[in-house]
């Protein structure tokens, strides 16, 4: 009994052996070591216009040593917008959000300068629709 538990062992243990081998050379992962590149001043952004009639733009530079400051925001045809501008550097992020947005009052919650002048905007909601139940009463 002894004898074919060993066998039985030595099978299993060439079986694995063979597929757990390292790969041969032509097969073997690369090794590859992290490339490592100077910071790289950048800048870029973008505008974009919807059929909706809203604005809406990013802009943002970096000096290339952690050092990032930018703005972005909308408008939409209602004349509603928001610009937030932001600074992030050794100093931690910091932010001014400017709106004329309905409801907005100016504060400086979590750190964040928040300008608001709100103005009055004439929107009518849509109509709403009665229900299928509601509607149907059926006649006696």
């Amino acid at each position: 009994m002894i004898a074919k538990i060993f066998l039985l062992s030595a099978v299993v243990a060439a079986t694995y052996a063979q597929y757990a081998a390292p790969y041969p050379q032509q097969y073997a992962p690369v090794k590859s070591e992290e490339i490592k590149y100077p910071p790289q001043p950048y800048q870029f952004g973008y505008d974009s216009n919807d059929e909706y009639g809203t604005t809406a733009f990013r802009k943002e530079s970096g000096d290339g040593s952690g050092r990032v400051q930018g703005s972005y925001g909308y408008k939409d045809a209602q004349g509603i917008e928001r610009v937030v501008e932001y600074v992030a550097d050794e100093n931690g992020y910091r932010a001014q959000v400017k709106t004329n947005e309905p409801g907005t009052e100016s504060k400086s919650p979590a750190d964040i300068e928040l300008y608001a002048n709100p103005i009055h905007v004439n929107y009518v909601p849509p109509q709403k629709y009665q229900s299928v139940d509601a509607a149907y009463k059926p006649q006696y």
